[in-house]
């Protein structure tokens, strides 16, 4: 898996040479951050707060709602752990406080430690503070607590000129966990190797200076052999989570749908790439791009504009299915559009009116007699609530994440 780093200080995005020497510097931060997810998961380090120099929350939470993050730097205590998994991260990654005490604490899924090493010593502290132990005394301490590591091979981050392989496949030997490398990683032979190994790749510096191409090194990972040249392509629509159609991918349209956001297969009735919607509008915004365990076949999760179907169905496959999000766009139309004579309206209108039914609906749900009569309060409740959400900016995933973040 590809990694995509994104640093954080004073709210842009940076590369260090050697976590001291500022090389760049990028401003469009949220707009990196969509081109790198939809190469998977990407990294997330806020360098003020593990810096002490405060911390870059507000961005981290736009971010986390932009891609699937695993944001690390600064955190040092419980609360903060939880802090960061309640904007939505889908990993935290602890440095320095790692330790079983502190680790035990928070949900072992959620946990990838940081393992930092230069010539083979862990190094702590900004990587100011050398220790005796090495990156194997870690893991066999901390293996049980964790659900995956970052390795940094400190003494080439930041130099493009190729890591330590050696060194993280001794780490790869000794732990079931998933190992993600970093530090020097500058070449595809080294991303396909680690790859191999089961070891994934955290880029940065070889990423940001355009030696190193996402799209081409995404594209070594896939199996386009058993497929004849293509791959197929599962497409899901970000929201329901219903699938949308099959198509099939060549290499070609996988870079340009990595690069441009834009959806494109490869049509095998006509023998030529196809952008999705460019004639008919129903476009597909490319969010994330998955490959399977066995890298020959693919899932787009896109958000889809008007139908997926040619035939003018939602998808090739069923229908659109009702759920929360459903009824959750629904009452953000009515709040953007407030329509005359719609009793959602005259609840977004008038907030006392709102809060007073959110009250009567719970003491009726607390005195309903049976089975039926829950059923029918709480969807009562469920409206006006969401309908309170809706009017106060909170998304259902602000919800499900904050709820995820108080799990042991």
């Amino acid at each position: 898996m590809i990694i995509p780093s994104i640093d954080l200080m004073g709210g842009k995005a940076v590369q260090l040479r050697q976590g001291e020497e500022k090389v760049l510097e990028r401003e469009d931060v949220l707009e990196l951050a969509e081109y790198f997810g939809r190469f998977g998961e990407i990294a997330v380090i806020d360098l003020d707060a593990a810096m002490g120099r405060g911390n870059n929350n507000e961005l981290i939470k736009k971010l986390c709602k932009i891609a699937h993050c695993r944001v690390g730097g600064g955190i040092r205590t419980v609360e903060r752990a939880k802090e960061i998994l309640s904007f939505g991260a889908k990993k935290i990654i602890i440095g320095t406080a790692a330790s079983k005490e502190f680790l035990s604490q928070l949900p072992k899924d959620k946990l990838i430690v940081a393992i930092d090493a230069k010539r083979g010593k862990v190094v702590t502290q900004g990587w100011q503070f050398e220790t005796e132990r090495t990156p194997e005394d870690l893991v066999k301490i901390l293996d049980p607590y964790c659900s995956g590591y970052l390795y940094t091979i400190v003494e080439k981050e930041g130099m493009m000129d190729g890591t330590n392989i050696d060194a993280i496949l001794s780490i790869e030997a000794i732990t079931n966990h998933p190992v993600t490398a970093a530090g020097g990683i500058s070449t595809i032979d080294e991303i396909i190797r680690l790859d191999q190994a089961g070891s994934s790749c955290q880029l940065g510096m070889a990423v940001y200076t355009g030696k190193l191409n996402l799209e081409d090194a995404y594209v070594a990972l896939l199996d386009f052999k058993k497929g004849n040249g293509l791959i197929p392509t599962i497409v899901q629509d970000k929201t329901t989570k219903q699938v949308l159609m099959l198509a099939y991918s060549s290499p070609e349209s996988v870079k340009i749908s990595l690069k441009t956001g834009k959806a494109t297969y490869y049509s095998r009735s006509r023998n030529e790439l196809w952008e999705k919607g460019k004639t008919s509008g129903n476009t597909q915004k490319v969010v994330q791009v998955k490959y399977d365990c066995d890298r020959d076949s693919l899932l787009y999760i896109v958000e889809q504009t008007g139908n997926a179907c040619h035939t003018g169905a939602y998808s090739c496959f069923e229908d659109r299915e009702f759920d929360f999000e459903y009824l959750y766009g629904i009452l953000s139309d009515r709040f953007a559009n407030q329509p005359e004579g719609s009793y959602t309206t005259k609840l977004y209108q008038n907030d006392d009116l709102l809060k007073r039914k959110i009250n009567e609906e719970a003491f009726e749900v607390i005195t309903a007699k049976n089975k039926d009569e829950v059923i029918w309060e709480v969807s009562d409740l469920t409206y006006f609530v969401m309908t309170l959400m809706v009017k106060n900016g909170v998304t259902i995933d602000d919800i499900k994440y904050h709820l995820e973040s108080r799990k042991k």
